[in-house]
């Protein structure tokens, strides 16, 4: 009967983890929503409003890795998680006192460093409390259905609010107040993993020694690495680019504009996990060929559709293709290798997919918009999500339902072939 209650750690601790990780994504994205404003005020132009967005991404794309290391070393994970929270919020709050470029620059690279090592360590930790039958749905629905709801719908709309109400700078000043509750909740709250549990874990059972080169040389592998870049690089462009856009170009308020941005994250919190669901029926190909067709809605219809409500509406249709995010992020890379190399398949994939579609696409986007208007990074954005569904044609089947096969006998006969 103990088990049947609602309030288990179990569940206290996807609530703690699911509030973490979204206020990760709200404060990463954050300062997308308020660059009309802030632009107005610093004076700043769309090559370093690109710049912004690519020094979070770089710093984040090494810190994560490198913190997931460094947490597998320390005594108590979570004081390091709780750490990890209160530095990341009071990095946000600097952002208020920026004067400069220069000095938001710094903050966004000191804002990827403590933030890109909470993603693993959160769901390391949260993947050994998790009980039998629990784990997918607990993964997917801190991580995806989080980062919707806090990145994508609530801070457009209340991050301008707060801004539109008070300013840009009081804004980021009280980003700090959940960034406090949600660190001492994590102390009082959280418990540090059992080390037995987690070496197991992480163990590998097999004593074949497989090499970078070796795991690419598989199709889905690369195939995966190329199409997250892709759609990477649509979804940063349109979050990056797509509220400047709406507020200068289309002549949009800042509060429009936050409701019309939020209306993309209400989808992306359905379908992020709902595509993924489905392809267990479907088969990942046909899903990621949809969910692909869809992403180039996207950014094609902020800049060709002038209603207000049909812009909203095709940017929910659109956001099913987030579907394809998660797809060529994760579920296929597990499923195209033997299970003890996916966490090599994963990181490949993400690392490539940030370093391009987070560090490159953002520069030279924003130079691009500043040489050939506003509109362009959201050109690119659409022409690299065609590109992403043209390849997901060449996926190489990994559902079990429709290869006939167990997971690991599907990954160990494709990675040999």
């Amino acid at each position: 009967m103990k088990n049947k209650r609602f309030w288990t750690y179990e569940n206290k601790l996807v609530l703690i983890v699911f509030f973490t990780i979204g206020f990760v994504f709200f404060d990463r994205l954050a300062i997308n929503y308020l660059f009309p404003m802030i632009s107005v005020d610093l004076g700043l132009n769309y090559t370093q409003l690109g710049l912004l967005g690519a020094a979070l991404a770089l710093t984040w794309s090494v810190s994560g890795p490198l913190g997931g290391f460094i947490s597998d070393k320390v005594k108590s994970k979570k004081s390091m998680l709780a750490v990890l929270v209160l530095a990341f919020s009071v990095v946000s709050l600097m952002h208020g006192l920026a004067q400069s470029f220069a000095m938001l620059f710094v903050l966004r690279l000191l804002m990827g460093i403590v933030e890109g090592p909470l993603i693993p360590q959160t769901q390391s930790i949260l993947a050994m409390e998790s009980s039998k039958g629990r784990k997918g749905f607990n993964l997917g629905f801190t991580m995806n259905t989080s980062n919707a709801l806090f990145g994508s719908i609530l801070a457009p709309v209340v991050i301008v609010a707060l801004a539109t109400n008070f300013d840009w700078h009081t804004a980021f000043y009280l980003t700090i107040i959940p960034g406090l509750i949600l660190s001492f909740v994590i102390l009082k709250s959280v418990k540090n993993p059992d080390p037995v549990k987690f070496h197991a874990l992480h163990a590998t059972k097999s004593t074949e020694k497989i090499k970078v080169k070796d795991v690419l040389k598989h199709r889905n592998i690369w195939l995966s690495i190329v199409i997250f870049s892709l759609v990477m690089t649509t979804l940063m462009a349109f979050q990056i680019f797509g509220p400047t856009y709406l507020v200068q170009a289309k002549g949009l308020s800042e509060t429009m504009m936050s409701f019309v941005m939020a209306s993309f994250g209400v989808g992306y919190a359905i379908f992020g996990f709902l595509i993924p669901t489905l392809s267990e029926r479907t088969g990942r190909k046909p899903a990621s060929l949809v969910s692909g067709l869809l992403l180039i809605l996207i950014p094609l219809s902020i800049v060709f559709v002038d209603s207000i409500p049909l812009m909203m509406l095709l940017l929910f249709i659109g956001s099913a293709g987030s579907g394809v995010i998660g797809m060529s992020m994760s579920v296929i890379p597990v499923e195209s290798v033997p299970l003890q190399y996916s966490g090599l398949a994963i990181g490949l994939t993400i690392g490539i997919g940030e370093l391009i579609g987070g560090f490159l696409n953002p520069m030279v986007n924003g130079a691009l918009a500043d040489i050939y208007g506003i509109q362009t990074p959201l050109y690119v954005a659409a022409a690299a999500g065609a590109l992403a569904f043209i390849l997901c044609f060449l996926y190489k089947e990994t559902a079990p339902a429709k290869v006939k096969l167990t997971p690991d006998q599907d990954a160990k006969t494709s990675f040999e072939v």
